[in-house]
């Protein structure tokens, strides 16, 4: 499934589009999705010949355990906007958001350490393994971004964060599939594909009233860029890491 500016307007979404936004509004939303999709922490190189051609076992392990540091404390770190607003609706958005993440019994992250089980990977190795610093740098940054005032540059990097992650769920999915792994097995990634889209959308719908000025719209491109900033290094350090120069 490949993610693009139509897949966002769809009235299937997972949450669908206020149609009473600003049509000036939703050009500039529209841009912002469109420099997301095109950015090369969307489009980063490893990413897409991961998608293309999967990787090796060994070395696919490695990428999802760098994966789950990244993913982990996501939940957690999204909170972090509602210490910053009195906005009610942006405090709804926060809310539904993570709450997706943590399930009724089972969060995305129970789901994601059993997709781990399943590539052979065991909770010993899941607990003794050691990121990357350009991981903790990822997962330190966000924190920072989305915990700090001004509200607008927070929600720019949440936009960012969802809107990206439709995008890199899909290629994920992409190379799981070039590895063989069975539609079961890619449950978790097949399932945020349409999840990040409709949490994008969310956010969407309530950014009206925060981006009235330029100055405003200014600080929410400011948090797009840091935070596809944040992936770019991320993903330039998986790929120092992986040498996929020598992928088979």
């Amino acid at each position: 499934m490949s993610i693009t500016q139509e897949t966002f307007q769809s009235e299937t979404a997972y949450v669908v589009r206020n149609e009473g936004v600003d049509l000036e509004l939703k050009l500039f939303m529209d841009e912002q999705i469109e420099y997301i999709l095109k950015h090369r922490a969307t489009e980063h190189p490893f990413l897409n010949a991961y998608a293309e051609h999967g990787l090796p076992p060994e070395q696919s392990k490695v990428l999802y355990l760098e994966t789950l540091h990244y993913f982990k404390y996501l939940p957690f770190y999204v909170c972090g906007i509602s210490t910053i607003t009195r906005d009610e609706a942006v405090l709804r958005t926060i809310a539904f958001n993570a709450r997706d993440e943590l399930g009724e019994t089972h969060s995305h992250s129970d789901l994601y350490r059993n997709f781990l089980h399943d590539k052979g990977i065991s909770e010993e190795q899941i607990e003794a393994y050691k990121c990357l610093p350009s991981t903790q740098a990822l997962n330190d940054g966000i924190c920072a971004l989305y915990s700090k005032p001004p509200l607008q540059k927070a929600l720019g990097g949440l936009f960012a964060d969802e809107a990206m992650s439709a995008s890199m769920v899909s290629k994920y999915n992409d190379g799981l599939i070039k590895e063989g792994v069975s539609e079961r097995g890619r449950f978790f990634w097949t399932l945020h594909m349409e999840v990040e889209v409709g949490h994008s959308n969310a956010v969407f719908n309530v950014m009206e009233k925060h981006l009235q000025t330029p100055q405003e719209r200014r600080l929410f491109a400011e948090g797009i860029e840091q935070y596809l900033h944040l992936m770019e290094v991320y993903w330039d350090g998986i790929e120092r890491k992986l040498n996929t120069g020598g992928r088979q």
